[in-house]
């Protein structure tokens, strides 16, 4: 179920931070696991850091379309909304994804990543505690019927359109990066999700042939 403070939330906003919330979680509890068993097997160990490696990806690219296509939008039609600080935040979480991104580069699902992992883990667990009460305030604070009256459905669509097309350097490719908040919710969520992407992307590309990409995660993801 989603559940939101506000009555009308922008709903694919609720969703993504949804996704990424749990895997902020799952991250950081797979990681202190395989830092203290091991991996499995090397397919797991691959498949975790593809999936972290996309974490990372997705959580910068949510920052920079807000902070590139949403606040300048919204600054002078919500002026009680503290921009400058979530713009701080985003910019906190930010060095810890820097820090974190070459962490990733060095694992290979192979024995000895102990310490790795651990720092890894260190770092999810950083976000972990900046995150929630920063997606709060924008969910909170952000309403679409109020918008839809300041400057009308069409606007407020094609704003929304254009935050969800944003690729900046940095973020996943969609093989990977559509799936990862697709599969990091449940169905009820997942099927509201899919209905904000075309048709060909989330019922042809990723059950089909994008597959080959994003399957390495399945062991992170929800059925």
């Amino acid at each position: 179920m989603i559940e939101s403070k506000t009555s009308d939330p922008p709903i694919a906003l609720v969703l993504i931070h949804n996704a990424i919330s749990r895997g902020l979680d799952v991250g950081a509890q797979h990681a202190a696991r395989f830092a203290r068993d091991g991996y499995p097997d090397r397919e797991t160990g691959e498949g975790f850091a593809l999936y972290l490696r996309t974490l990372v990806g997705m959580l910068h690219q949510h920052h920079s379309a807000e902070d590139e296509i949403a606040f300048p939008f919204l600054r002078d039609k919500l002026p009680d909304l503290p921009f400058d600080g979530l713009i701080a935040e985003h910019e906190q979480m930010e060095t810890i994804l820097k820090e974190l991104a070459p962490l990733l580069d060095k694992l290979r699902g192979e024995t000895g990543e102990e310490l790795v992992l651990e720092a890894a883990r260190g770092a999810l667990s950083r976000l972990a505690k900046i995150w929630p009460a920063h997606i709060d305030i924008e969910e909170t604070r952000i309403s679409v019927k109020t918008l839809e009256a300041m400057v009308g459905a069409e606007a407020l669509s094609g704003w929304l359109a254009q935050m969800g097309q944003h690729r900046p350097e940095g973020a996943p490719p969609d093989p990977l990066g559509l799936p990862f908040v697709l599969y990091n919710l449940p169905q009820e969520e997942r099927a509201i999700m899919a209905q904000q992407m075309p048709p060909a992307i989330s019922q042809e590309l990723v059950p089909g042939p994008w597959q080959e990409y994003w399957a390495p995660m399945k062991p992170f993801l929800l059925d």
